[in-house]
This record gives structure tokens, sequence and C-alpha cells, in this order.
């Protein structure tokens, strides 16, 4: 099995290197002259990992067999071809020149009986466009120099990344017909060149215009707008440098794909242009699915950026699959078909500047690009134009950028007529507002003087109401003194100095009490239950210890520090003695409690065991009618005033007490007073 094997590469070699030699006599009989017929090729799918010794034993077949690099599709993202043929000069002097030519591809090198003699392609510096004719060969052309009565065999190896521009052909030529060639070439397509020059100064001006614009107003669209627009000048341009062999600005860097630089990938156009078309037109994302979906077409176009990035830094592609890169525009056309949804939805008044600019994006860029189409049969000038895909590249980002910046103006005018109207609407609003102020302004004039009046009618009110409460804070029930008096006399007159003196001096220290509480609005706890202390035991000295009192101070009252109106709870306590306790001919008790069940809150209970309300009132005592007359009077007139004055809720209650019989037995009168 070996031996067949071996027997048929041997063969294979043989047969390949038996192919008939191209015979030239010292010189090309024509200025072109096609190679196809005496050149074989060999697709090689390694990724460019053979050496050429390796190569030379790989079985070549015949070009005539070879695909169209140009309209065909490679699985692989690195296409390389290789290509033998054999000249034999039969000159006995004369060295024979000639120029070899496989058309414009990323990296040609040319093998001279396993010799390296040239290394070109479009990462290799060189220039199409020159002032003059160029004295260098075109740099995708190599020189042939065939000795004397020599015959030279040559290995050519062709590479592409991604996608081949041109397809690979096998041409050689004399050097006048390569100089000729190359100066019509260029002549050819200094339209070509003038044209894009003049895109790309539109795009270098829409984007110093946007960039001037941000620094201006800060406004994030004119930021978006710039870059969107700079990293298209900068793709474009690329194209242009590549195309026309400047090397102007990417000449250190290795270019994989011949339409945009390693660094840029299309897909930051799209992700800015998109950025730009959500700001522009108010986009705002309502439902959880669109939101979703921009996050993940962001999501890929920025790992297509990252992977662009890598395979440039790498100088090589990242994948050997070029489904990748031959469908890499995908995302971006479909995120702009999600923008044209987007826009018409959003009722923009600058959605159809924005829906032309993308369907000049989709239909000059992203459409020929992604189709791939070439024109046969054209002049080669028209052609220059018509096939060359920079060249519908940079129409289509020209045009996009154009109605970009016709939307902005059109926005700017709109910003201009919303602030106007803003500012009539403002100013009218001014005038309702100050002709409301001077009517108001009029009404509180009205309001302050109504104001002014009523506050004298109440300070002069207040200040009656202050004397009158000075008055009847400061009155006593007379039929009370004149008791007094009299219990003086007859201590006296029965010689009880001790009785007389003691009776004298509280009855002293109750009138100076009384006179001293009438000069204030409020007096302490303390003072007001002394004063009532002195006041009982005058009344229990006077009836001969018949009344009886109790004072039950809790320990959450203050009595230091609680104020209450002076002589507010006197009366009622003189109302239990003379209405319930004299009617009884033992007497009987009087029970006074203070406590505290809020903070702001005093609570009174004054208790009796007489004979309650019902029976006093069939007794009809004189004296006892007169003192209700009295007390019992000033007392209400004083809580209406203070509640007045003071604006408090004073509560009186008076309740009757039965006992267990059903039967009277005395009457509580319960005060709630707000203290602070």
């Amino acid at each position: 099995m070996r031996l067949l094997i071996s027997f048929y590469l041997l063969v294979s070699v043989s047969v390949a290197f038996a192919q008939n030699p191209l015979v030239l006599h010292g010189k090309l009989n024509e200025p072109l002259t096609d190679l196809s017929a005496y050149t074989w090729f060999y697709q090689d799918n390694s990724g460019d990992t053979l050496p050429l010794s390796v190569i030379q034993a790989r079985h070549f077949q015949p070009f005539s067999q070879k695909r169209n690099e140009r309209t065909s599709f490679s699985e692989r993202s690195v296409i390389v071809t290789w290509l033998r043929f054999t000249i034999q000069n039969t000159h006995p002097h004369d060295t024979l020149h000639l120029y070899h030519r496989t058309g414009m591809h990323s990296i040609i090198t040319t093998y001279e009986n396993n010799k390296l003699i040239n290394h070109v392609g479009q990462i290799i510096p060189g220039g199409l466009i020159k002032g003059s004719k160029p004295r260098k060969p075109y740099r995708h052309e190599t020189l042939l120099r065939i000795p004397p009565l020599a015959t030279q065999t040559y290995f050519v190896r062709v590479v592409d990344f991604q996608v081949s521009i041109f397809p690979v052909s096998s041409e050689i030529h004399t050097p006048s017909e390569s100089i000729e060639n190359n100066y019509d070439h260029a002549v050819m397509h200094y339209p070509l060149l003038a044209a894009m020059g003049v895109l790309l100064g539109c795009l270098l001006f829409m984007s110093l215009y946007a960039l001037y614009s941000f620094l201006l107003t800060h406004d994030r669209v004119y930021l978006y707008y710039f870059l969107y627009v700079f990293c298209s000048l900068l793709i474009c341009f690329h194209s242009v440098d590549n195309r026309f062999g400047l090397r102007l600005l990417f000449q250190h860097y290795p270019t994989l794909n011949p339409y945009y630089p390693g660094p840029l990938h299309p897909a930051v156009i799209t992700i800015f242009y998109s950025l730009f078309i959500f700001k522009i037109a108010a986009i705002r994302l309502q439902s959880t699915l669109s939101i979703w979906a921009v996050r993940i077409m962001l999501s890929i176009l920025i790992l297509q950026e990252l992977i662009s990035l890598m395979d440039s830094v790498r100088g090589w592609p990242l994948f050997e699959n070029n489904m990748i890169y031959a469908y890499g525009l995908l995302p971006s056309g479909l995120t702009t078909l999600f923008l044209i949804g987007l826009v018409i939805k959003s009722r923009s008044p600058l959605r159809y500047y924005i829906l032309a600019g993308i369907l000049s994006l989709l239909c000059f860029t992203l459409l020929p690009m992604q189709i791939n189409f070439n024109f046969a049969d054209l002049s080669p000038q028209l052609d220059s134009f018509v096939n060359l895909f920079p060249f519908w590249m940079l129409v289509g980002l020209s045009l996009e950028a154009l109605c970009f910046i016709l939307a902005l103006a059109y926005r700017g005018r709109l910003i201009e007529l919303e602030k106007r109207q803003i500012q009539e609407n403002y100013a009218r609003e001014l005038e309702m507002q100050l002709v409301n102020r001077t009517q108001e302004i009029q009404e509180q004039n009205r309001q302050l003087e109504a104001q002014r009046l009523q506050q004298m009618e109440t300070e002069f009110e207040r200040k009656l109401a202050d004397s009158e409460m000075i008055a009847l804070r400061a009155q006593m029930n007379p039929h009370f003194i004149f008791n007094c008096l009299n219990s003086i006399k007859l201590y006296t007159l029965q010689n009880d100095s001790e009785q007389a003196s003691e009776y004298l001096t509280k009855f002293a220290r109750l009138i100076r009490l009384v006179l001293e509480n009438s000069r204030a609005e409020l007096v302490t706890l303390r003072n007001e239950l002394e004063a009532l202390q002195l006041y009982i035991e005058l009344e229990a000295m006077r009836f001969k210890h018949k009344v009886k009192f109790t004072i039950d101070l809790s320990t959450e009252v203050d009595s230091q520090y609680l104020k209450i109106p002076p002589l507010l709870l006197q009366p009622y306590v003189e109302n239990a003695i003379w209405h319930g306790l004299m009617h009884k001919t033992e007497g009987g008790k009087v029970t006074i409690h203070l406590s505290q069940p809020t903070e702001h809150l005093l609570r009174i209970e004054i208790t009796d065991d007489g004979v309650g309300r019902a029976k006093a009132a069939q007794l009809k005592s004189k004296s006892a009618g007169k003192q209700k007359s009295f007390g019992m009077q000033v007392t209400a007139d004083r809580i209406r005033m203070i509640n007045e004055l003071y604006n408090t809720h004073t509560q009186t209650q008076i309740l009757d007490m039965i006992d267990s019989f059903g039967e009277p037995c005395g009457t509580k009168v319960v005060l709630e007073i707000p203290v602070s």
C-alpha cells in the first residue's frame, strides 16, 4: 500500500513539473501576455501553515479550473492560492525581464527555483497615484529575470483575508508596458480619487461641526453624531488610503479586511449612530422584549469590534471559519432594520430625515457589501466606480451623515420655535400673573384693613375682658367675709383669744393670697391649693369641725410648676359645704383629688358626702341659694372667658352620687383643665 501511494505521488509530481513552459526568445512578443494556459494552481486549505517544500509535492490543477475568488465564497477566513508556472529563455545572450501580475491582493510572495525573490501586496508599502510616470512598477507586480538559455520555475503564493476584492490572475508584461499601464491606471482613477476625496472632506467638515456644537452646547446628540461620522471618516479614509496606496494613516498596521481597518469594525459606526438615533428621536423603549433586543444587538456589535481589534493585534484572523467574517455586517443590518421600526413608531417630527439616512446606509453600504455584486462588461473608468465597494460605502455613509445633519438642523429649528413659544406663553403667563397679583394685592389690602379693624376691636374686647377677669378674680362671697368677721367677734366676746388669733391669722393669709392671685392670670397649683386649704379650715373652725376635708395630690402632678386660673376651685368647695354638708346634723367630708392622666390635662374631682342636689333644692335654704347664685355664676363666667381668651377647653361636669339603696349620697364635680 505504501509503495502504491509513493508511486502515485511520484507520478503526480513528475506530471506536474512536466507542464509545458512558456518559451520566449529574449523578449515578450506582446506587451501583455496571459499566462493562464501555462499556469497551474493549488488551493491551500491549511490556513497558510505549509512551507514551500510541502506545497511543491501537492497536486496542482490547471488554472482554468480555478474558481473566481471575487464572485465565490470561501469557507476559510485565510484564502491561500498557490500558482506555478515555468518560463524558458532561448536567447543565447539577452536576459529576459518581465513583470508578473496576479491582481490586487493582501499578500503576494514569489519564489524562483525555491528562492524568495519578492514579497508584495496590500499590506506592503507602495503607491499607485503619482505626479508623473512611476519609475517603479505597481506594488502588486513582481520583476522576473530569466538569464540566457535558462528555464525558471516560479511558485507564487497569493493570500487574501476574509474576502478577495479581485480574482487571482496570472499575467506577464514588459517593463515599458508596466510603466504605461500603471500610469494609465493612475490617470484613470483620478476622478475616483477626486470624488472620494470630496466625500471624505464632507465627512470631515460634518464631524468638526458636530464636535464644535457639542463643545458649545454639551448636548450628547452632537457627541454621538461626531463619534459616528468620525469613525465613518476613518474607515472610509482607510479604504481610500488602501485602494490608492497612499499609506498616510495605516501604513504600519496589518490590514486583514480591505474595506475597513482592523481597529475599527463597521459595528462601531452602528453603535454610535444607534445611540444618535435613540437620542435625536427621543425613543423610549416600553416593552421588556424591546429592551432585551437592543441589549443583545449592542452586545453583538461590541463583540464584533473586540474580535476585529484582536485580529488586528494578532495580524491574523482569530477564527478559521469565514462565516463570522462573511456575514459580519448582518448584525448591523438587523440593527438598522430594528431602528427603522422604532423610528416609524416614535412619531418624531425628525423621523423622515432619520429614515432617509438609514435607508441610504442600508441601500448604498450594507446591502452592496453583503451581496458582493459585480457588474461585468463595463468600461475601466466606470468599473472603478461601480464595482468598488468602498466607493458605495463612502456614498452611503455620506448621504446618511447629510440626512442626519439636516435632522440636527431641523431639530435646532424646532427647539428655537419651542423656545419662542415658551417665551410667548411665559410672557402671557407673566401678564396674567401680574393682573392676578395686582388683584391679590388689592384684596390683601382690603383684608389687611379689615383685619386691622378686627384686631383693634378684638384688642379692645380683650382689654375689657381682662378688666372683667381681674374684677371677677378679686371677688369673694361677701357672706363668707361677713361670717368670718362675726366669728372673730364671737371669739373676742368669749375671751377666747387663742381661737380668735388663729382664726384672724388664717383669715388674713387667705385675704392676702386672694389679693395676690387676683393680679395674675395664672397661679401655681400649690398657691391655689394653699388658698383652698385656708378657706376650708376657716369654715371648719366656724362650724365647730363639722366640716372635714382631704386634699389628695397624685404623684405625677407637679404642683410647683403647673399653673391654673386663680380661685377656680373655691366656689365648688363652698357650694359643696353649703349645699351638701350644712343640711346634715353630723356634718360631712369634702375630698379634693388631683391627677394628671395625660401630660397636658389636669383632672380635679371635688366630692362631698352631703344630701345631694335634689334634697338641697327642696330645702331651699335662703343663704345657700344666694351663695349659689353668686359663687357658681362667677365661676361659670370665668371659665367661659378663659376658654375664649386662651383658646382652651376647660370642661366642668357635676355628677349626683347614689348609694347602694338608690338614695342620694353626695355630689361630685369633675374639672378637666388643659395645662402646658
